[in-house]
């Protein structure tokens, strides 16, 4: 298993960390410089002055900055935010994903928010920032997005936070979100190597009179998970009441050995190797069809199957070895 090691915190600016409180930030756009740059002058004209005007609209300018911070703070507590993969995530990648946006509050819409990486933390994955102009009362939205993550293991997703400019464009305030479980990232896609199968005695690849998925009948068992279903044997099905496959001698459809040398993650040689094996596994799974085995050093790791479920268990044995 590949741990996530802890995300380094940026050095922020003593601005930005006093605008930070409870998991929430505030950020002064150049609007917003420049609004209460005006408000300090407007103010100082009312005091040098004394003039009735002035003092309303210096007390109306900071009024509106107030109901800014007030606006923009109602709008990070009525959303919650949820980001779910939609397939698998292979290092270097870009994995499909979608993020959840539920506006909790029954009454108000919710407008203007985003969902973004924490530009707070040096992580090396990251996530593509998703925009929501309107969440309707008490409804949920998906946005799709991408995630990258660097390397294979079990890691959490980058970091990410809620954002607002609402009202007034003159303010960015964001909310820190919970962290993500952690997800199993596979090995980085490479070519497949062209050598070919091995069968379990080293040699190559020949029939081994083993029950498999071509040649003659050999009979019937009950259905298992990742079986396909054009091997369904509809009659027996139906008079037993529950799924039953065909099974078959293994005349053109031999079972297969990949090994994988024991090493430590990290090292280049061990990484590219686990690479090669991904690859190969994948080729002769899903489209040659073979029955696949995998020793890693001199024990078995992965027993023999076939068809996606077992390339799902390989799959999963590489995200995570060394």
């Amino acid at each position: 298993m590949t741990p996530t090691p802890p995300p380094r915190r940026k050095k922020r600016r003593l601005l930005r960390r006093w605008l930070s409180a409870r998991g929430r930030r505030l950020e002064i756009t150049r609007s917003g410089w420049l609004f209460i740059a005006l408000t300090l002058a407007v103010g100082l004209a009312a005091i040098n002055s004394g003039a009735n005007l002035l003092h309303a609209l210096f007390g109306a300018m900071m009024a509106l900055i107030i109901g800014s911070g007030v606006l923009s703070e109602s709008t990070l507590h009525r959303v919650r935010v949820r980001r779910v993969l939609r397939g698998p995530l292979y290092a270097g990648e870009p994995g499909a994903a979608e993020v959840q946006l539920h506006n909790v509050d029954r009454r108000r819409d919710v407008l203007a928010v985003s969902v973004e990486d924490d530009d707070e933390l040096e992580e090396p994955g990251h996530g593509d920032p998703v925009f929501a102009v309107r969440v309707a009362a008490g409804q949920t939205i998906a946005l799709s997005t991408r995630v990258t993550m660097p390397a294979r293991g079990h890691h959490h997703l980058p970091r990410i936070v809620v954002a607002t400019r609402f009202p007034f464009g003159l303010f960015v305030k964001r909310r820190e979100l919970p962290v993500d479980d952690e997800v199993r990232v596979y090995p980085r896609r490479v070519p497949a190597p062209p050598d070919p199968p091995r069968s379990a005695d080293g040699g190559p690849a020949t029939a081994t009179g083993r029950r498999a998925r071509a040649g003659e009948f050999h009979g019937l068992r009950p259905y298992r998970d990742g079986d396909e279903l054009r091997r369904l044997h509809w009659p027996a099905t139906a008079r037993l009441g529950q799924p039953v496959v065909r099974e078959h001698e293994a005349g053109q459809e031999p079972r297969v050995r990949l090994h994988l040398a024991p090493g430590s993650t990290g090292n280049a040689g061990f990484e590219a190797e686990v690479e090669r094996v991904a690859a190969r596994a994948t080729l002769l799974l899903l489209r040659d069809h073979a029955e696949l085995e995998l020793y890693y050093g001199e024990r078995p790791a992965v027993p023999p199957g076939a068809g996606p479920a077992q390339h799902r268990r390989l799959m999963d044995f590489l995200a995570g070895v060394g």
